[in-house]
């Protein structure tokens, strides 16, 4: 029987077989570089461009088009931008963000070159910090119309992204600087936790904030974190659960009691294995990215250890998997295929976003692959 799409993401949602492999784009973690885009609208002959929804060097644009192309079984939406907050530079060239830290472009990434607690030794002083504001209009004009547009004209599953890039690890790092925040930890751990319980307050008032409008509409809700490095966590899972587990569990747990139907979708680059069954416990249901060349991170051992309580999304490797030749691309999506899809509990897309070295040809191979693949 041949599903609607939505129908297929919640059977895979609930760790059975659809008809065919859900695939997904256009996620918090599965965009396509500016390169990859331009290069689709060409081919395809299209006029115009989608819509700018952030600014960085990972994408800027969603296009629903391309979900048509591919046949995607879900459509996004995203928080827009904040109108109260006017950007501005300090007296050293940094370009002060709404939440304080500045950044400055290198090479044409954008690093964080200023840190505002970075000096800070008392609570006191994290109180004081300007945090951003939360109710500001921009975050949600358009919103309940763009998703209510998914709504009434596709039969899709409706996924918010994230409402930040990262949460307490990166945004504690950011606003502290990296080697101070991670010392901390050590150092002086009432800090560390008080800061990193304020930034789960933000977090979880930014997120609401952002989901009541449309809270009916949505099938899951994103949340970005990186706690892997390719050969280990980026903290023991004994740090982790002293510092994070549970500003995690409250924040989840605050999404799930306003969007009660959604599922939690987490994403985490690297070598996260030691910290999956504390996801788990914290509550994720969907984890991405599970990056195969990361430390512990095979595909088909993850599949048999946590197959029964997490449904996976992604896994594509884009450290050499999908950046070759058609024909390494199109083995590295079976691959992750073979591993994942039986018994349903998977969702076909890349471990991260699409960049520069995906070529066109790669791109509509291994959507082209997943859309016709038969569970073995």
């Amino acid at each position: 029987m041949i599903l609607s799409h939505k129908e297929r993401v919640l059977t895979a949602l609930s760790h059975r077989e659809p008809d065919r492999v859900p695939l997904d784009i256009w996620g918090s973690s599965s965009r396509l570089c500016n390169a990859l885009y331009f290069a689709i609208v060409k081919d395809q002959g299209w006029e115009g461009l989608g819509p700018v929804v952030k600014a960085s060097r990972s994408g800027d644009y969603v296009d629903e088009r391309v979900d048509v192309l591919i046949d995607s079984d879900f459509r996004h939406v995203d928080i827009g931008h904040p109108k109260l907050y006017k950007p501005r530079s300090n007296e050293s060239g940094d370009r002060i963000s709404e939440w304080g830290w500045g950044t400055r472009e290198v090479h044409g990434s954008s690093l964080v070159s200023y840190s505002p607690l970075a000096g800070a030794t008392g609570v006191d002083e994290i109180e004081r910090h300007a945090w951003p504001r939360i109710e500001d209009p921009g975050r949600i004009e358009g919103l309940l119309d763009r998703t209510r547009h998914f709504a009434e004209t596709t039969d899709c599953l409706i996924g918010a992204t994230h409402a930040v890039s990262g949460m307490m690890l990166e945004i504690g790092q950011y606003l502290r600087g990296y080697e101070q925040f991670m010392m901390d930890m050590y150092l002086d751990e009432r800090f560390a936790h008080h800061l990193i319980g304020k930034i789960a307050d933000v977090v979880t008032e930014l997120y609401l904030y952002y989901l009541e409008p449309i809270a009916p509409y949505l099938g899951w809700v994103e949340f970005s974190s990186d706690h892997g490095m390719q050969d280990r966590p980026l903290l023991s899972p004994e740090m982790y659960r002293k510092f994070f587990k549970e500003p995690y569990k409250r924040v989840f747990a605050a999404v799930r009691k306003a969007v009660p139907q959604a599922k939690i979708w987490l994403h985490s680059c690297g070598s996260v294995r030691e910290l999956i069954p504390d996801f788990i416990d914290a509550g994720v249901d969907v984890l991405n990215s599970l990056q195969p060349k990361a430390a512990g991170m095979d595909s088909w051992e993850l599949k048999r250890e946590f197959g029964s309580e997490l449904v996976f999304h992604g896994g594509l490797d884009l450290q050499g998997g999908i950046t070759g030749t058609v024909e390494e691309a199109v083995d590295e999506a079976r691959r992750r295929l073979d591993a994942f899809a039986k018994g349903g509990g998977y969702i076909f897309a890349p471990s991260n976003h699409l960049m520069e070295d995906v070529s066109l040809e790669n791109f509509y191979a291994i959507y082209r692959i997943a859309k016709d693949y038969v569970v073995h």
